[in-house]
């Protein structure tokens, strides 16, 4: 019997809903904590577009295609909003995107670099048993921790010592 395909175009759609409310609310509070960024976000065509600072890896748009297939004048204002930041316009491209999408993207002067594909498994199953005092712990973490919290995820997730 054929592996039974979980991924689709709409759990792709969800992925990529989640992962922009969460970009939001980042960009929302860079903009509120530190001004001087000038952080906003716009949602054009269902995507959301997003400027975090030039080098940002926020700065980008997510969902491209995956909701709306964009037009010429909805690629021109995506285009607008990060040339008015000076940031170069970078799209976040999901395979399962309208197909049209690649075709769009590459007559506007892009090149694909990549395609994100987020891949999963049902968990339950191989769900470890419950230990006590086992070499894993999960909690949640106290106000006093708070710094080395934000430390240790800015480690985690960064790409460059910058």
């Amino acid at each position: 019997m054929p592996p039974k395909n979980f991924v689709d175009r709409t759990l792709s759609q969800r992925l990529e809903r989640a992962e922009a409310a969460a970009n939001a609310r980042f960009v929302e509070s860079r903009a509120a904590l530190m001004p001087d960024v000038g952080a906003s976000w716009i949602e054009v065509a269902g995507a959301h577009v997003f400027y975090d600072g030039p080098r940002s890896p926020i700065t980008q748009t997510f969902g491209i295609g995956l909701f709306v297939t964009p037009s010429a004048a909805d690629l021109g204002a995506i285009e607008a909003f990060f040339t008015s930041r000076a940031a170069p316009t970078f799209h976040e491209v999901s395979p399962l995107s309208d197909k049209s999408l690649l075709g769009l993207l590459t007559s506007r002067g892009y090149r694909p670099v990549e395609l994100t594909s987020v891949m999963f498994l049902p968990l339950a199953s191989y769900a470890m048993p419950e230990t006590a005092g086992g070499p894993v712990r999960v909690r949640r973490v106290g106000l006093e921790e708070s710094d080395l919290w934000v430390q240790t995820a800015v480690e985690g997730w960064s790409e460059t010592a910058d």
